[in-house]
């Protein structure tokens, strides 16, 4: 066995502790530690990746991306903490730990690269792709937190404008990743699209339910409440349809060779 890889392992059952033991802190009011522990857990999720890059460079492994949607996640709660917004901080500790937990007992990395990803492209589309997933999580969490903020808060205003900009950027970068993924399969097997793939049509499911979004958005045609309860609804299509086809069947972490 590779002890890089070992520790790669040992390294993301760090960060899941950390995750979970961070967003205890949070629930007690503890900030500080909470801020602190979310900071160490970021550190040794990104440790983790970078070990996941080094033993498999230049391909990339398949089933990668639920190691990387909890570090995406931690990012936005590092900066929401700095801006204010402890409570959507908060949340997005919560959906970290539970990614990063969830990761740990159903993983689905232990494929080898294959040569078909050799390309700087399938590592941009991983890294574009986990930042868009986290982006829309953090527009449903937003969501979900304006619905229930009272309209005398100052976060009222904040989080009702919020939702919908964190929703677009995370459509953009979708769509990014998606434009990537096409260069990839292009590049890897001379056609931009493989339609027997499940992940394609999973995939275009959830580009279409964010576009609808993004047409509400800016037509103006459904009030900010129903826009928010669309956008809430997003988290779990998308959980569904993109972050579970990505995990495996049940398995027993091993922290020792």
């Amino acid at each position: 066995m590779n002890p890089l890889n070992l520790w790669t392992f040992d390294l993301f059952v760090l960060a899941a502790c950390l995750y979970t033991a961070g967003f205890g802190f949070s629930l007690a009011h503890r900030r500080a530690a909470a801020g602190v522990l979310l900071v160490l857990g970021l550190t040794a999720n990104t440790g983790s990746l970078v070990l996941r890059l080094y033993t498999s460079w230049p391909m990339q492994a398949p089933y990668q991306e639920p190691f990387w949607l909890p570090a995406s996640l931690a990012v936005l709660a590092c900066w929401f903490i700095s801006n204010r917004d402890r409570g959507l901080a908060k949340s997005l500790v919560g959906m970290a730990a539970a990614a990063a937990v969830f990761s740990l007992f159903f993983p689905k990395d232990y494929y080898l690269p294959f040569p078909r990803s050799a390309t700087v492209f399938a590592h941009v589309f991983l890294l574009v792709s986990a930042a868009s997933k986290g982006f829309l999580l953090a527009g449903g969490a937003a969501a979900g937190l304006w619905l229930h903020t009272d309209q005398g808060s100052p976060l009222y205003k904040a989080r009702r404008s919020l939702f919908g900009n964190l929703i677009i950027w995370g459509f953009v970068l979708y769509s990014l990743g998606l434009f990537i993924a096409q260069a990839w399969s292009y590049l890897g097997w001379a056609s931009p699209v493989i339609f027997d793939e499940y992940t394609i049509t999973s995939s275009m499911a959830t580009w279409f339910y964010y576009g609808c979004f993004l047409h509400l958005f800016l037509l103006k045609r459904w009030k900010a409440k129903r826009r928010a309860w669309f956008g809430l609804a997003g988290a779990p299509l998308m959980i569904y349809f993109n972050y579970l086809p990505e995990t495996g069947m049940f398995k027993w972490p091993v922290l020792l060779p």
